[in-house]
């Protein structure tokens, strides 16, 4: 049985703090080449240096350089899912507009693979109508747009307890991938 191709968008959302867990946890129950491929935003959270951990390719930056081996019809076509984790409001709204402003939404909209996106953001941007039109258009537009988990954290800038979506657990992740992959 050949292994399977999971490529991992990840952007710039706090919550990319977590992705290292789910990284290990797909790498541990699905025998899988396991690619991440991180917006210059989501680098401001978590190096590329440090998902390298984690993962057998790590695809960072915007540099045409880096278009003989990563170019985005390339890398479309060594993977067989993508997962959006997390996915951004700013994401979400470039893919439903069929906008390509960096190279993942160029991947995502290249893509010839399923695609599911885990949404991740403030509650006041996820209850905006536009987030919401984003989120439907992305439906009808044939992507897959999970439902968020909604997490009670303690925002310090606010200085309590706040709820927000958030990202279900990583059993619940790889769970998803077993279903979709087979």
């Amino acid at each position: 049985m050949e292994k399977k191709r999971i490529l991992i968008g990840a952007t710039g959302s706090v919550d990319i703090t977590l992705l290292p867990a789910y990284l290990r946890a797909i790498k541990t129950e699905i025998d899988c080449s396991l690619t991440v491929m991180v917006t210059y935003q989501a680098t401001k959270f978590i190096p590329a240096e440090t998902l390298r951990l984690w993962a057998d390719r790590v695809i960072a930056g915007e540099s045409p350089q880096d278009w003989p081996t990563d170019k985005p019809s390339k890398i479309v076509s060594d993977h067989d899912i993508l997962l959006v984790l997390p996915a951004t409001a700013n994401t979400l709204a470039d893919v439903a507009q069929g906008a390509a402003p960096n190279r993942l939404s160029t991947v995502i909209l290249a893509s010839t693979f399923p695609v599911i996106f885990y949404p991740v953001m403030g509650a006041a941007m996820w209850n905006k109508a536009a987030v919401q039109r984003n989120i439907s258009q992305l439906r009808q537009d044939g992507y897959e747009v999970k439902e968020p988990e909604w997490h009670e954290n303690y925002d310090t800038a606010l200085g309590k307890m706040v709820g927000h979506p958030s990202l279900p657990s990583s059993d619940v992740v790889v769970n998803l991938l077993l279903e979709r992959l087979r």
